[in-house]
């Protein structure tokens, strides 16, 4: 799509977006003129904006006003208009003086409140991170169990004799029979292996085994991404405008404060490398439609794995977000793992 676009649209588009994540009101064409000094008449701003509209790209709450983003259109921007990700020097320093006071502490979840007010700060929006499970622990046996026609219950056993257990979708209908060798298969390959090696094990696999894996892994890597839950910033996504109507704000709420919500991220970014944006109806639950979340897994010592996520409303400083996660992602790791 962006390939279509001319140079124009995109600048008319990021600023667009940068406006009103800014100021929270739909922009016009003569705001942009006399804010952004554009070379441009309001008339063919206009025929721009119409454009990214009839793209997708933009949208209006009202006939006579402004445009606003669409989903489509922060997509875009997050892929391939954001030109500086990076905190500032002054920023940077902040944020590791403030982790360099719990340096030394065995106590994860001081590291992880820490890193939860740190990112809340950062990002102005609702921050959660959890503590690590530890992922010193290694995958003993495997045994899928079926259900129905095109499920099957995993059954994973770890070496220090807990039981992780999930539900996989098969590619086909399968006889327990043919589940039987697929299991064989997955305990010969993931034995005695630990979570962080396992994304590299599952390479060596082929056939059903290959394509229930991730799903597998899922179900193992769920339980050592998903500790103790620190939480920060929640008044602060509850200011933005988006929020100010309690029948809105209250399901976003429940899912934060009941869990959910870090649930369903763990099992999305399992051993997924990196910064993660959903935005929108992308997020894998329907009370979260009208928010999007920057997410990123962080390392622990002994291979274990933490979530780091920022909450707000789809009106996102994407940019300052992107950048607070990544940074705080690294630091913590790099410093959780020489202290070990």
């Amino acid at each position: 799509m962006q390939k279509q676009l001319t140079d124009r649209s995109k600048q008319v588009l990021k600023l667009v977006i940068e406006e009103y994540v800014a100021t929270a009101r739909a922009v016009g064409s003569e705001v942009l003129r006399e804010k952004y000094r554009l070379a441009v008449s309001s008339a063919t701003l206009r025929n721009e904006m119409a454009e990214l509209e009839r793209r997708g790209l933009l949208t209006h709450l009202h006939t006579s006003g402004g445009r606003i983003p669409s989903e489509a259109g922060y997509r875009l921007f997050v892929e391939n208009m954001i030109d500086n990700l990076g905190l500032s020097p002054t920023d940077m320093r902040r944020v590791e003086h403030q982790f360099h006071q719990v340096e030394g502490n065995p106590d994860l979840s001081r590291w992880a409140e820490l890193a939860a007010s740190v990112l809340a700060q950062l990002a102005s929006n609702a921050a959660l991170v959890t503590t690590p499970r530890s992922g010193n622990v290694a995958l003993k046996h495997v045994q899928l169990i079926h259900l129905h026609d095109r499920s099957a219950l995993t059954v994973a056993v770890m070496d220090d004799g807990s039981v992780r257990q999930s539900v996989c979708v098969l590619p086909y209908a399968a006889s327990q029979e043919e589940l039987n060798t697929v299991s064989a298969a997955l305990t010969a390959t993931f034995a005695g292996h630990y979570s962080p090696e396992l994304p590299a094990k599952a390479r060596e696999l082929h056939g059903i085994a290959a394509e229930v894996a991730p799903q597998v892994l899922g179900g193992v890597w769920r339980r050592g991404v998903h500790g103790t839950v620190s939480q920060s910033g929640l008044l602060n996504m509850l200011s933005q405008p988006e929020f100010r109507q309690t029948e809105t704000a209250r399901p976003v709420v429940e899912v934060i404060e009941g869990g959910a919500l870090i649930t369903k991220l763990a099992e999305r970014v399992v051993n997924q490398p990196g910064v993660h944006v959903i935005i929108g109806s992308e997020n894998p639950l329907e009370q979260m439609t009208r928010c999007s979340i920057v997410t990123a897994t962080y390392a622990a010592p002994h291979g274990g794995y933490g979530l780091l996520t920022v909450v707000g409303p789809t009106r996102m400083p994407y940019e300052r977000t992107i950048s607070s996660v990544y940074y705080v992602s690294r630091l913590l790791s790099q410093m959780l793992q020489s202290q070990d």
